[in-house]
């Protein structure tokens, strides 16, 4: 087998298992639109355990290219709008002492995000065509981030089945009525950057879960 043959089998097999990855991910996405609401209860335990790990950690990886993209696309400024500090963007840490409240933390700030995710991809549209790659790529992130959500949810319906899940404003807070041009082009590097870290540390705490098979322990303690 000559090279070039060589080189082409080795990307028809990467092309063959990131499907075999991204396809089940499409479909589980494409259930939780039609059942945005859906009680996680009755789900096997193992099985949504890595479901959420394995969306949570697509996001993360999707969130990253981006970032990347939008940093591409705002010039020489970039390493500095990046840096500048905003007060009104929701943080990326997470809180909690017990893996119920870090999860929990997770959730929430999750679901602070979406709102902000949603004014920056409308600047976007302000600065560039609707079709420009950022504003795309920020529309599937909402998606992404929303149905990342639900699977958090879902572990939250087992930890803490007889709690009810509290849930933040529907609107950003804390956002200047009106923001100059770099303003905005920080305000949206700064929610994208921030919610990357995020993401980062919701699949090491999902991670923790796994290897220590603290949610199914539990799932199987509640049924006595």
């Amino acid at each position: 087998m000559n090279c070039h043959v060589r080189n082409m089998v080795c990307l028809s097999q990467r092309s063959q298992a990131k499907s075999r990855i991204i396809f089940p991910l499409l479909i589980l996405i494409a259930v939780e639109l039609v059942q945005p609401t859906m009680s996680c209860k009755n789900e096997n335990c193992s099985r949504l355990l890595h479901n959420s790990l394995k969306l949570t950690r697509l996001t993360s990886k999707k969130t990253a290219e981006l970032l990347g993209t939008y940093k591409a696309s705002q010039g020489d400024s970039t390493d500095l709008i990046c840096d500048m500090q905003m007060d009104n963007v929701p943080e990326s840490t997470i809180s909690g002492q017990t893996i119920s409240e870090r999860i929990l933390s997770v959730y929430t700030r999750l679901k602070e995000f979406l709102p902000h995710m949603q004014t920056v991809m409308e600047q976007q549209k302000d600065f560039n065509p609707p079709t420009n790659p950022v504003a795309e790529g920020l529309n599937m992130m909402i998606t992404h981030v929303r149905h990342t959500a639900l699977r958090v949810n879902c572990l939250l319906q087992i930890l803490q089945p007889n709690i009810p899940i509290p849930e933040p404003a529907e609107r950003p807070t804390g956002i200047p009525p009106a923001q100059n041009i770099f303003q905005q082009k920080a305000y949206g590097c700064i929610v994208l950057s921030r919610l990357q870290e995020l993401l980062s540390k919701a699949v090491q705490e999902q991670k923790s879960l796994r290897g220590k098979s603290l949610l199914c322990r539990k799932r199987t303690k509640n049924f006595f």
